[in-house]
């Protein structure tokens, strides 16, 4: 059983084959910079059995993207027998109330996926296009759809609850929710495996930052107990186009002075606000860090950014009463030292010591990058939701029947 996982990021699509119940990779790859305004050339890297290639080319959404990613999969398949997919497997970000877990696709369940958008505006609807896409040029292919939120359930109701009016919050069920689940639950995983640890007796705090999307986890004894983001992914931290947490005494005053709509302030938050906000050029803070040295608004967008991952490891560190493990993962975690060492300087105080060589020295695969002097252990871990991804589409493909 080969699984095609199809992972939507605000600005990337990630895809995968996967063999199954091996977890055996055949096929990797991710379009970058999909839809985006960036100095960089959108670019799709595809991978086969190890041998990799890149092309260049527009990708002016994440359709186009997906379908040029097909397009390179059918190349493979022609001169390679095994590189085929009897599964798609998509990443759904907030399927609301609707589905606590995994789901096998149908037309009643796109009819109830529809209804989500605005629940997650920037991914909702971009993956909601690919997998009715999917469903009706594949109608003999099963389909299952895996959610960021499933793992975050286990927030408790202290860290869970907005103060708000009990009857209105209950009514239209404003909670919240926590995102980034599947990449929180990998590493997690990952990081105790590297660490020969249980993870059930374990403190943990993961960090996912992405070009796109970011949130910081706090995790005991394997289940999540706060994330950065809240009833939708706009909560929490500063991201590429998001404001993360503002005041909504703002927002308002902003709706008053400009005469915006709720619709249009949605849009003002999501898609325009954030590092595009502040650094105006470009909505990729790689592209801030590359100008840090001479440009002031990069430098402060960069500064605000890390002001923000430092507050949220901090409250977690104290929530947790100190962390057994910092994790740093996803494109911005793993790619850059100096993000780490930012975050982790001088924070001796909730037992965060970095060491400086090793986290400059770290090229790929987990690394440890701590000098052990205050007992959290920081580790760059690369995570892989695709994998967590095929192993929970299979797994309810098993539940229902492989007939189902």
């Amino acid at each position: 059983m080969n699984v095609l996982v199809l992972n939507c990021g605000s600005s990337s699509l990630k895809y995968k084959i996967v063999k199954m119940p091996e977890g055996k990779e055949l096929v990797r790859g991710e379009a970058e910079r999909v839809g985006v305004k960036s100095r960089g050339i959108s670019k799709i890297t595809h991978s086969v059995m190890g041998k990799k290639r890149s092309l260049e080319t527009p990708l002016e959404d994440h359709p186009a993207a997906l379908k040029e990613a097909l397009n390179l999969i059918a190349d493979d398949a022609a001169t390679n027998k095994n590189i085929r997919f009897d599964l798609f497997a998509h990443r759904y970000v907030h399927p609301g109330t609707f589905f606590p877990g995994p789901v096998k696709v149908s037309a009643a369940v796109l009819s109830k996926l529809k209804k989500t958008f605005p629940l997650a505006p920037i991914h909702n609807p971009i993956s909601y296009r690919l997998i009715e896409f999917c469903y009706r040029k594949y109608p003999s292919v099963r389909q299952f759809a895996v959610f960021d939120t499933s793992f975050h359930r286990t927030i408790p109701p202290e860290f869970a609850a907005y103060a708000l009016d009990r009857k209105v919050a209950a009514k239209y069920g404003i909670r919240k929710i926590g995102f980034h689940g599947i990449s929180h639950r990998y590493v997690m995983e990952e990081s105790c495996r590297f660490l020969s640890r249980d993870l059930f007796q374990q403190k943990i705090i993961s960090c996912h930052l992405g070009t796109g999307g970011a949130s910081v986890c706090a995790i005991r004894n394997g289940k999540s107990i706060n994330n950065s983001m809240g009833f939708t992914p706009l909560e929490g931290l500063m991201m590429n186009t998001r404001s993360g947490d503002i005041d909504p005494g703002a927002v308002f005053y902003m709706m008053f002075k400009e005469k915006l709509s709720s619709e249009e302030a949605e849009k003002v938050l999501n898609n325009k606000s954030g590092v595009l906000g502040v650094f105006n050029s470009s909505s990729d803070l790689r592209d801030a860090m590359k100008d840090m040295g001479g440009d002031r608004r990069a430098k402060i967008t960069f500064d605000m950014y890390v002001r923000r991952v430092r507050t949220y490891v901090c409250f977690y560190a104290l929530i947790l009463k100190k962390a057994d493990i910092l994790i740093f993962t996803d494109s911005l975690g793993v790619g850059f030292p100096e993000l780490r060492r930012s975050v982790c300087v001088d924070m001796g105080l909730v037992g965060i010591n970095i060491d400086e060589e090793k986290n400059r020295k770290y090229r790929e695969g987990i690394g440890d990058i701590s000098s052990h002097e205050g007992g959290t252990r920081i580790l760059v871990v690369p995570t892989d939701e695709e994998i967590m991804i095929a192993r929970e589409a299979y797994k309810e493909l098993m539940k229902s029947g492989l007939d189902s």
